[in-house]
């Protein structure tokens, strides 16, 4: 396999993390807090010598990505950024100088977990906050541009059966597509972030809070400026507005994508975007069902908005709340983090095991139930108009195995680390899934992670990375026939 391409890449990127490093340090500027400003541009110029000795050693051998060099590049994308964006939050001393927290702070972000170890959040640097709305910023984009880019043209956990009305670059090296899918992206993405910034600001936040819930909404992270998340507002437009964009952040960019170009029909050509309104309505009307029936307010406007807003946003593994989210009852708690195992779209920024690879599974289960009443029949899977290959069914199998697997293991680790068992399944959902704060429905505290032992944390930010990074992927990397092959 060729590394030096993927050093390449993984040096753009690093130059691409600390000219972000710049927004926040002129903020802190702007504040006269020059101890913060002087550690965002100190990290900023740190990162920039170390991607600049990448790009300038390795300089022209970007062609040469190919196969297994793109995904060792998607691994190392969510295990070096964050060490990166770790180093001023460190330094800033919000977390007390101690660098698991800091790296733990980063990776939630970079991930777009949500799940932070800070507290008292308005009195927090700005530089600070406005960093991490950046960081899920940057990692929903990659997100976008992994599943789009590099999944898709490998077939990755049956990804090439997204929609994929975007331009493929065929004939085009490896580089190139991913290149060519990233700038596109990025346009829709920064609009629809755009969008939501101005409305928000116009629904009553101030500019600085609008920027950074416009960024956290859209990368569906979930990181706020105050203690009780969206709540904190109560504000019924600030709670919508930020329900319609988590929801256009949780379906396929590609389809915005096609929508801007004049192809509206896309979102009803793809079942995919069906399935996930369709259990949104589902989860909505169950959800508020049970807050009315054993919840203790009963059949209320605010317990209305609870089920709603909260019902979108776990959903969507965007992790905001209102309301009292450590003491919702325990049904509506257990159908939320179910909800967070599936997640939103392919080619989104959401975690979870994803819309079209449930349904693919549900309607394989019909067929099998068909084969045993008609033996002789013929039923094929069909997906989106298309015949679903054996290859592309088993690639989802594989990627369910592994996902059960894989949060098997963490409820146990997290169980062995000093977390009962309650928290534990419900730490590992929230890691795997990129949904961190959705965990604290069965601590008490939404701050309960601050109090965790060291050893859980790790094993949360390692949840954390895993469900980023797709575990089918993790799983090749460590598969020895991979690399011979």
């Amino acid at each position: 396999m060729k590394v030096r391409p993927v050093f390449y890449v993984l040096g753009w990127l690093l130059v691409g993390l600390s000219l972000a490093m710049f927004l926040p340090a002129f903020v802190a500027l702007s504040e006269q807090d020059f101890d913060n400003a002087y550690v965002f541009f100190s990290s900023a110029v740190f990162t920039t010598f170390f991607a600049g000795g990448l790009i300038i050693s390795l300089r022209g051998d970007e062609e040469g990505l190919d196969k297994r060099g793109s995904l060792l590049l998607v691994v190392l994308i969510w295990m070096v950024l964050p060490l990166f964006a770790a180093l001023p939050i460190f330094f800033s001393d919000v977390t007390a100088q101690s660098s698991s927290a800091a790296l733990f702070e980063a990776i939630s972000g970079f991930t777009t977990s949500g799940v932070t170890l800070l507290s008292d959040l308005q009195s927090q640097p700005r530089a600070v906050l406005i960093w991490r709305a950046i960081l899920q910023w940057l990692g929903g984009f990659y997100t976008i541009v992994a599943a789009t880019g590099i999944f898709v043209a490998l077939g990755i956990g049956g990804m090439q059966l997204q929609f994929t009305a975007m331009p493929h670059g065929d004939g085009e090296t490896l580089f190139k597509r991913i290149r060519q899918a990233g700038r596109a992206l990025l346009r829709v993405y920064s609009l629809l972030t755009l969008i939501c910034f101005i409305a928000l600001n116009a629904a009553g936040m101030n500019t600085f809070e609008a920027f950074c819930h416009a960024l956290s909404t859209i990368s569906t992270g979930g990181f706020s400026t105050r203690d009780g998340s969206i709540g904190a507002f109560d504000n019924f437009l600030i709670e919508l507005i930020v329900m319609i964009f988590m929801i256009l952040g949780a379906i396929n960019l590609a389809l915005h994508w096609a929508a801007i170009n004049g192809r509206w029909r896309s979102y009803a050509a793809d079942p995919e975007a069906r399935y996930f309104l369709g259990c949104l309505v589902v989860l909505v009307t169950l959800s508020a069902v049970t807050i009315w029936a054993v919840g203790e307010t009963g059949i209320s406007w605010q317990a209305t908005r609870d089920a709603v807003f909260n019902s979108v946003s776990m959903l969507t593994t965007t992790g905001y709340w209102r309301g009292e989210i450590t003491n919702i009852p325990l049904v509506t708690a257990l159908m939320l983090l179910a909800a967070m195992l599936v997640g939103g779209g392919t080619g989104s920024t959401t975690g979870g095991f994803k819309q079209m690879r449930l349904f693919l599974l549900f309607k394989q289960a019909l067929n099998e139930l068909n084969n045993l009443t008609q033996p002789s029949g013929i039923f094929r899977l069909r997906y989106a108009g298309m015949t679903v290959q054996p290859a592309q069914s088993n690639a989802v199998w594989s990627v369910f195995v592994l996902f059960a697997f894989v949060l098997a293991l963490l409820t146990v680790m997290l169980s062995i680390s000093g977390v009962n068992f309650e928290q534990s399944v419900a730490m590992a959902i929230s890691s795997l899934t990129n949904a961190g704060p959705a965990a604290a429905m069965f601590f008490g505290d939404p701050q309960a992670f601050s109090d965790a032992p060291a050893l859980t944390k790790f094993i949360a930010m390692a949840g954390m990375i895993t469900g980023r990074m797709e575990v089918l992927t993790l799983v090749t990397l460590l598969n020895p026939e991979f690399w011979r092959g």
